[in-house]
């Protein structure tokens, strides 16, 4: 596992550690090296501002892009391996799964959101400040645009 998540030379695993990274700069905090403890303990991590507040929502947010960056990464090295019989991606083709992934998970809070029920649920409040910090002109988005299926949106692509 740590060769395939971390140490692999094939095309793929570094370009979306390096993707992660540029879209994390976005939320102006910490960057951290994948690692075993900062990708699985990804639930565990702790952002705070200058103050010492936790930033929950950044908190949430490196959970969700980490482990979907994680997952990505097992799932395109068993299709290399697997399915493609060794043959690997393009770089192009890395960098639009990722951004796929990650606007598909966007999209499964938006929806998820728009169902909220119960105090457990994740709210459109909530599922706004997780996700701001990354979207695609994201100050220009109209109110309730968490609810709003008609609103695109799309998680930012870097420079």
């Amino acid at each position: 596992m740590t060769h395939v998540i971390l140490d692999c030379e094939a095309v793929g695993q570094k370009q979306i550690w390096g993707l992660l990274k540029t879209l994390w700069t976005l939320t102006d905090a910490t960057w951290h090296e994948p690692c075993w403890g900062t990708v699985l303990g990804a639930a565990c991590a702790v952002f705070k501002t200058r103050d010492g507040a936790r930033r929950s929502a950044i908190e949430h947010l490196w959970c969700i892009v980490s482990t979907e960056a994680l997952h990505l990464i097992w799932k395109l090295r068993c299709e290399r391996v697997i399915q493609n019989e060794g043959a690997e991606f393009t770089e192009t083709e890395i960098t639009n799964r990722f951004y796929s992934t990650m606007n598909a998970r966007l999209d499964l809070d938006r929806k998820t959101a728009r169902m909220a029920r119960g105090k457990r649920a994740l709210s459109p409040s909530v599922v706004e400040k997780i996700w701001l910090p990354i979207i695609e002109n994201g100050k220009d988005l109209p109110p309730k645009w968490v609810t709003n299926s008609g609103v695109l949106v799309g998680i930012k692509r870097g420079r």
